[in-house]
């Protein structure tokens, strides 16, 4: 897909399509997780708005259908007779024929739910999603805690807009998400915003509503609040998120600093790292994803890890540190469920240009200076010693720096802004001997 020919923001402007709709991949879906899956210790079907618990004795005989390996089962829940088709991951009517959405929690605690219109049966089963799905949509404004807007009408006009709509640089959303993207270090980097775009939430903004539900339930309310998070990849993969979902992670960008195969996202203070990730189309644009993401319980994984899931059942995700992570990863199975994109922010950073007038306007832009490359980490070392959370963004931009992708005073004004002056004095007297 060729940016620069627009067919990626075309893609970006067209109708969000549903991640795993259709029976085909309702069926592959549920058969990986009746496969990963261990011995269900909850069942619950998704009804009158909500995931409700089966109970009483089905439970068992579900659970026992389940460890021996059928593929579906009859149970008696409520005086009604239901059939349970673990890989499609309904529940149908054994009298009616409506259907359900299925999910379970398995003994190690972890959450398998459909995907998106996964199994949808008849006009019931629509009806029954239907204040879900309004639900969902109205809470996927800036606020975790409150929705951006209430009621079937706003939402139904949020789709009618497309898979990513524009917003004018007035709106009060546009102001909320171009400030915390400038406030944390793009604006030194000389980063402006040309476009911010909505995502519609749709069926993916239901089912990620439905994780936080369950991961609240399986390890206690805080596990389930979705957090903000940027994530930095091509232009095409950013497209592809807004049109279809996440297809690949973008871990292998991290190259050796990737903190196993998982999708990584930087935390909201940390808009620089993921736009690092990020690579420019042909119009020079540069497009990064505010999204809410759902941690349930992370464990710590070290850089160049190849770990691709929970090291165990305790686990949901990853982050490169427990205290003021910089990176939070997701693993692949999870990834169009508990990552949520909301906004798409397009960007344009200044290349570095030479002097008009010298002898350099002819050639190539020179790198940073010999001395300017024995002197910075010197003063990179020193300020990590004072402030080790930063040291990874710190060495990033640096990064960026020694390649000639920043100027030394955008790098300086980086440092300022990021570090503080009152931390560079400090070190800078020390390197004096003062």
């Amino acid at each position: 897909m060729d940016f620069s020919s627009g067919d990626v923001k075309a893609a970006i402007m067209k109708p969000a399509v549903a991640v795993g709709g259709g029976v085909a991949p309702a069926v592959l879906q549920g058969w990986r997780e009746f496969r990963r899956s261990a011995a269900p210790a909850r069942f619950l079907c998704f009804q009158d708005g909500g995931w409700v618990d089966v109970a009483g004795e089905a439970v068992g005989q579900l659970r026992r259908a389940f460890q021996g390996g059928r593929a579906m089962a009859e149970a008696a829940c409520g005086g009604r007779a239901y059939l349970f088709d673990f890989l499609r991951m309904v529940r149908i009517d054994a009298v009616t024929g409506e259907e359900a959405p299925l999910g379970w929690i398995d003994d190690r605690g972890s959450c398998f739910f459909p995907a998106p219109d996964c199994g949808s049966g008849g006009r019931k089963r629509r009806r029954d999603d239907a204040p879900a799905e309004d639900e969902a949509e109205s809470s996927s404004g800036v606020d975790e805690r409150s929705g951006e807007s209430s009621g079937a009408a706003a939402a139904a006009k949020r789709r009618k807009a497309g898979a990513a709509a524009p917003l004018e640089e007035s709106d009060k959303y546009y102001q909320v998400v171009s400030k915390l993207f400038l406030s944390y270090g793009m604006a030194a980097r000389g980063a402006a915003i040309t476009a911010i775009r909505k995502v519609s939430g749709g069926a993916r903004a239901r089912v990620f509503q439905q994780q936080g539900q369950q991961l609240a339930a399986a390890r206690g309310a805080t596990a389930g609040t979705a957090k903000f998070a940027w994530y930095g990849a091509s232009a095409e993969d950013v497209a592809a998120v807004v049109e279809r979902g996440f297809a690949r992670t973008n871990a292998t960008r991290l190259g050796p600093r990737k903190h196993g195969d998982g999708l990584h996202l930087s935390p909201p203070q940390c808009p620089i790292s993921s736009a690092m990730l990020a690579k420019a189309d042909g119009n020079g644009e540069t497009h990064i994803v505010l999204c809410r993401v759902l941690m349930g319980r992370p464990e710590v994984v070290t850089a160049g890890s190849s770990q691709c899931r929970p090291s165990s059942g305790e686990y949901d995700s990853a982050v490169d540190k427990l205290e003021n992570p910089q990176w939070y990863v997701v693993w692949s199975k999870d990834m169009n469920a508990r990552v949520l994109p909301e906004y798409v922010v397009s960007f344009k950073c200044p290349k570095p240009q030479p002097i008009q007038g010298s002898s350099e306007a002819t050639s190539k832009p020179k790198k940073p200076s010999r001395v300017g490359r024995d002197m910075f980490p010197k003063l990179l070392a020193e300020i990590e010693l004072l402030v080790p959370d930063k040291c990874d963004l710190l060495q990033q931009c640096y990064s960026s720096f020694k390649m000639g992708q920043i100027k030394k005073d955008q790098f300086i004004r980086f440092l300022r802004n990021y570090i503080g002056d009152k931390v560079l004095t400090t070190v800078a007297r020390k390197l004096r001997g003062c």
